[in-house]
């Protein structure tokens, strides 16, 4: 693809994703049940391949596209409302939530709104609602402890990368 056709699919994936935050946060304000729970397996599968099918071949193609600029509020970022609910977690939640992510990894890197993504799918109805941002929070700290090495800013996971350190590669 040319230039200017990456560049607009960029865009297009961006304002999609803007736009898939809002319907996530619509979602998660039906009561828990199957319904909630399919509509957010199948948001999850949307946003997962507007990032991998669309926009990462777009700007791995033409990596200028992708902006520098000021990137907004972090998804690490909890309305009250979430840190309300992810303060109920239970020293067993948070072990499943760590377990799972690190089963997402690889010893080559992925991007963290790959493993956050998947990672909640496969979580649907055995934890609590947890919102994307504290999964985020959760890869940080698998970062911090040293069970992940990170590149890129772990506070936006499009823009961050993790892998299971010690395995002696460079592969991106």
């Amino acid at each position: 693809m040319d230039r200017e056709t990456a560049k607009e699919l960029f865009n297009a994936c961006e304002a999609a994703l803007i736009s898939l935050t809002a319907a996530e946060h619509a979602i998660r304000r039906i009561p828990d049940g199957d319904e909630r729970a399919r509509l957010l397996r199948a948001l999850g599968n949307v946003i997962a391949d507007v990032l991998t099918t669309l926009r990462a071949p777009a700007v791995q193609q033409y990596p200028d596209i992708e902006p520098q600029e000021e990137l907004g509020e972090p998804d690490t970022a909890l309305t009250a409302e979430e840190l309300e609910l992810v303060s109920c977690l239970k020293p067993a939640d948070l072990e499943l939530i760590d377990q799972t992510l690190l089963m997402e990894c690889a010893p080559t890197w992925r991007k963290v709104a790959r493993i956050v993504g998947v990672s909640m799918l496969s979580l649907q109805g055995r934890t609590p609602s947890v919102p994307a941002g504290y999964y985020v929070r959760r890869v940080a700290q698998l970062v911090r402890t040293g069970e992940l090495e990170s590149q890129g800013n772990l506070d936006y996971m499009r823009f961050s990368e993790v892998r299971i350190p010690g395995s002696g590669n460079n592969l991106a």
